[in-house]
């Protein structure tokens, strides 16, 4: 009968929910610019009968539901961000908002939010102990440390204590109908750097008077390659990219600086602290090497997601119970992607999910791509998943 249930109550406002993404699409905002999506979170929150707090890291929203019986308190979270990026899709809800795109799914994240809380508002003879929908900003602000560990030291887990936390990403590597996830690592520490290399400009016709930090950055670049080849284990995978080397400004100049950014992905706290310690060798020494001197600005960001066994089993189960044991996927390995959900999961035993979308024969555009697009059936897929999967938690 419950299954029964969720189906119905989603099923009757798919539409609504679709109306919701909608919306956010049409009117995204950056991270820790999100001010009029919090404001439309609260206010429907608040006209669904839901209890509502506002004021976690300026614009973070939590809305509480407190069922009919005892039992434990379920965080179910939702980032709200866009991207600094333009929109390329021609469709009735582009963007309004000039070089800001959600390409990243946050807009439907949001609206299986409110989705959730539509129909759980008339559950609550189903809910055993509490239901908290954490709708957070900032997901893609790495570089300031991500909205999550925000909200909780803004005590978003406390008032009622959370016991578990549920989260989720609509995936384009399943199929529209499936939902996977895994105990253990899901997904990979997430760590951005600067490198500040300094030389000595010169006339191009002059590079032996000079410092060349266009040469020592290029060497920087070929050497920081060697790090996961020959100082990480094998079977421990791990990622350093550079992606931004910016340097000079004019073609028969050799400038006085230059500086490279990039990532680092990795799966365990030992290796995430190796790559670091390496990566320092690295630069600073090459740059000595070469005559110049070389600074390294890393922020231990995201940390790895690590799924809660017991919780991972209580949504296999939901999955299955909901969508049929062939739309449960175990995922093999961990995504090398970021997601600063993992700090919940550092803090309450939590369990992160994938929401697929992808369709045989129609092309698929991944996130952060400006052609990002998904088929809005998966919200109410995802809707449905995380409330049996909140409803079982709360009683187990």
């Amino acid at each position: 009968m419950l299954n029964e249930k969720i189906h119905g109550l989603v099923d009757e406002i798919e539409d609504w929910i679709i109306d919701q993404r909608r919306d956010f699409h049409m009117h995204p905002e950056p991270s820790r610019k999100e001010i009029r999506t919090s404001e439309r979170v609260a206010r429907l929150l608040e006209e669904l009968g839901v209890e509502v707090k506002k004021g976690y890291y300026n614009t973070g929203v939590v809305g509480i539901i407190k069922g009919d019986k005892e039992g434990k308190t379920i965080g179910l979270r939702f980032d709200m961000d866009a991207l600094e990026m333009e929109e390329m899709n021609d469709i009735p809800f582009k963007s309004q908002n000039e070089g800001v795109m959600h390409s990243c799914g946050h807009d439907g994240h949001t609206a299986i939010g409110l989705g959730i809380a539509k129909v759980l508002i008339q559950m609550k003879d189903e809910i055993h102990g509490n239901i908290k929908l954490v709708f957070q900003p900032a997901e893609e602000d790495a570089p300031n440390g991500g909205g999550a560990q925000h909200m909780i030291k803004d005590g978003a887990l406390e008032e009622p204590k959370v016991d578990y936390m549920v989260g989720a990403h609509i995936w384009p590597k399943l199929k529209l109908g499936q939902v996977g996830t895994k105990s253990g690592v899901l997904m990979a520490a997430s760590d951005p750097f600067t490198i500040d290399i300094k030389g000595k400009g010169i006339h191009a016709s002059l590079p032996n008077m000079g410092v060349d930090p266009i040469l020592i950055g290029s060497q920087i670049v070929t050497n920081i390659n060697t790090i996961i080849s020959r100082n990480i284990d094998p079977f421990e995978p791990a990622v350093v990219s550079i992606g931004v080397f910016n340097g000079g400004t004019r073609y028969n100049v050799i400038p006085e600086e230059v500086k490279l950014e990039g990532t680092v992905r990795s799966f365990s706290e030992g290796v995430r602290e190796k790559i670091h310690d390496r990566l320092k060798s690295v630069v600073e020494e090459t740059a000595v090497a070469l005559g110049g001197n070389a600074n390294l600005h890393y922020k231990f960001s995201y940390p790895p997601l690590m799924n809660d066994e017991k919780a991972v089993n209580i949504a296999k189960k939901s999955i299955e119970e909901l969508l049929g044991e062939e739309n449960f996927v175990r995922v093999n390995r961990p995504e090398p992607g970021g997601e600063d959900f993992a700090y919940f999961a550092k803090e309450v035993p939590s369990v992160y999910m994938f929401l697929g979308y992808a369709e045989e024969g129609k092309e698929l555009y991944a996130p952060h791509n400006p052609r990002f697009d998904f088929n809005e059936k998966v919200l109410g897929i995802g809707a449905k998943v995380l409330i049996k999967t909140a409803l079982n938690l709360g009683r187990s």
